[in-house]
């Protein structure tokens, strides 16, 4: 799943064109951003005309019983989780899944 301050046209459109087939939530408002404690602080925390921030590009591992096995939070806010690194974690905290 992923949240982002997108409006649900523009995450259609990216689903569309990128084939993701993820749950994406628009969080317009960040009331779930803000839950979460993942609104970016720095710099580049809002979109001139837009939403009101950006949120922090965090990856959380979940068990099934609603565990946080895992996070890994980026210091750039145009960076993401290398691929690798979460499948490491996934095999070192979820290793049934990544089989």
């Amino acid at each position: 799943m992923t949240v982002c301050t997108d409006k649900p046209e523009q995450i259609k459109a990216q689903m569309r064109k990128h084939g993701c087939q993820a749950i994406m939530l628009s969080d317009r408002e960040c009331k779930l951003i803000d839950t979460l404690g993942i609104r970016n602080q720095g710099f580049h925390s809002g979109i001139p005309g837009g939403a009101k921030a950006l949120p922090i590009p965090t990856t959380v591992l979940v068990d099934s019983a609603g565990v946080v096995r895992w996070v890994d939070q980026a210091e750039n806010y145009q960076r993401r989780s290398d691929p690798d690194r979460v499948l490491a974690a996934l095999e070192s905290h979820l290793p049934r899944l990544s089989q």
